[in-house]
């Protein structure tokens, strides 16, 4: 797939998608996005602000989260990654591989970290590499 197609696949996981999106859901798809925000590592606070306001900006699409948890999740789990590196990266595959048993939780989850990707309309190798482990994380295919 090309980065539009990347895109309209992801943001049609997203639209398909209408269940309550629980606390450990919120922390796996918050823990893909960061993930990405640190793949070229060098996670700064600009970028968890970066990924806050492309997630308001597109509220619509969103609309499944609570954004003011959402918010907060990421300064936590930007925090631990700013903070310690290493230990904040584990953690959030932690978190991640938390969905692996929910086929719709892991796709949902992987279309959170597939917008992330293209959210600067372009894909590094990095980025590429992290959303192998967060799939890993769930046991699902790389695609």
């Amino acid at each position: 797939m090309n980065l539009e197609e990347d895109a309209a696949y992801a943001i049609a996981s997203w639209q398909r998608f209408n269940s309550k999106i629980t606390d450990n859901v919120a922390r796996t798809i918050t823990s893909a996005f960061i993930l990405v925000a640190a793949a070229d590592g060098d996670l700064a606070s600009s970028e968890i602000e970066r990924f806050i306001t492309l997630i308001r900006d597109r509220e619509s699409l969103f609309a499944p989260l609570d954004l003011d948890r959402m918010e907060s999740l990421f300064r936590d789990i930007g925090g631990a990654i700013l903070s310690d590196p290493i230990a904040g990266h584990k953690q959030a595959l932690e978190f991640i591989a938390v969905v692996k048993a929910d086929s719709a939780h892991c796709e949902l989850v992987r279309s959170a970290a597939k917008i992330a990707i293209l959210a600067d309309n372009r894909e590094l190798a990095s980025e590429q590499a992290v959303m192998e482990q967060i799939c890993n994380a769930m046991e699902i295919e790389v695609r």
